[in-house]
């Protein structure tokens, strides 16, 4: 316990010596994590832009094509939806 008590008197007291020291030597570190980072966000932003591009390339050639996809369940059930219970044609 004395020696607990001891190593946390003499950490008080070099703590204002040591802790300017540390930050001087980890700028240099954070600064490099940062502009790694920033690098990998600034390439991620290049690599969707393109991704985007490429679906709208994609999907303009698909509507020039004039491509029908077929329908499925799904749009089935949703133009029933929206077709009134009148209109509906009999199923016997």
């Amino acid at each position: 316990m004395a020696a607990m008590l001891a190593g946390g008197a003499v950490g008080i007291f070099l703590a204002p010596i040591v802790t300017p020291a540390l930050a001087r030597m980890m700028r240099p570190a954070a600064r490099a994590a940062l502009k790694a980072g920033l690098a990998v966000y600034r390439r991620g932003q290049e690599v969707a832009a393109e991704l985007q591009e490429t679906i709208e390339d994609v999907t303009a050639e698909l509507q020039a094509a004039s491509v029908e996809v077929p329908p499925t369940a799904a749009t089935y059930a949703a133009a029933a939806a929206e077709t009134p219970a009148a209109e509906r044609p009999a199923v016997h």
